[in-house]
């Protein structure tokens, strides 16, 4: 008799289950690998039990329609205007003339319809009120009312021309000048009189830079007791 065939190990019942067991846990590994690879390759695949988020869908390119177009202005047009014109009521009021005085000299007005005018009895020349510099000074100073009379701070005036030969061209506001009242402003224009006849020109403005009023000719004097020409205004309209 074969001493090989003696040597083999009889028959186990368990041998042949562990040797199942072996080959199943193979199977399910397996299964789970290829399982694995599909939900690596197709993630969003039914049998991913956690799926990545949906994304949303993409817009598309906008239209033409639903592009709005926007078109500047390629420059600005100011719809103030310096001049008033009167309405087809109002009848026209001819240039009146101011009848020459002894101080300042003849200065004509010609009405534009500007909201504020000349307060009656300005312009006058007068001694400096307006500091303690006495006759060591000349400018101009004023105030501005409105209709009911009440002072209005926070306009502009502007002075400009020229005085003994030299250009002038200087703005400042009303109430800047408390010294000539609650409305007033001053132009400090020389450290002593010097004499000029319509050479300076005063004129109220709003802070925009438009005219509230005609542009008045002004004349200085060279003597200590008219080294302050006081122009007043007045609200008109």
């Amino acid at each position: 008799m074969d001493d090989n065939l003696e040597r083999r190990p009889p028959f186990s019942p368990f041998r042949v289950i562990l040797n199942c067991l072996t080959l199943v846990i193979l199977l399910v590994t397996l299964g789970v690998g290829v399982v694995l690879a599909f939900v690596f390759i197709n993630p969003s695949s039914a049998i991913n039990p956690y799926p990545p988020p949906t994304l949303p869908p993409t817009l598309g390119p906008p239209t033409a329609t639903n592009t709005p177009q926007i078109f500047l202005p390629t420059s600005w047009t100011s719809t103030a205007s310096v001049t008033f014109t009167p309405t087809e009521t109002e009848t026209p009021t001819p240039p009146a003339t101011l009848t020459p005085s002894a101080t300042l000299g003849t200065i004509t007005i010609t009405p534009s319809g500007a909201p504020f005018g000349l307060q009656p009895g300005s312009p006058v020349a007068i001694p400096n009120i307006a500091n303690n510099d006495q006759c060591s000074w000349m400018g101009v100073g004023g105030q501005v009312f409105d209709l009911n009379d009440f002072p209005i701070v926070g306009l502009a005036v502007r002075i400009d021309g020229t005085l003994a030969g030299q250009l002038v061209l200087i703005d400042t506001l009303t109430g800047s000048a408390p010294a000539l009242g609650p409305a007033g402003y001053v132009f400090n224009l020389s450290d002593h009189p010097i004499a000029s006849a319509g050479t300076l020109f005063v004129q109220l403005r709003d802070n925009a830079g438009i005219p509230l009023s005609d542009r008045i000719a002004l004349s200085t004097f060279d003597t200590c007791d008219k080294n302050l020409v006081l122009v007043n205004w007045k609200q008109v309209r």
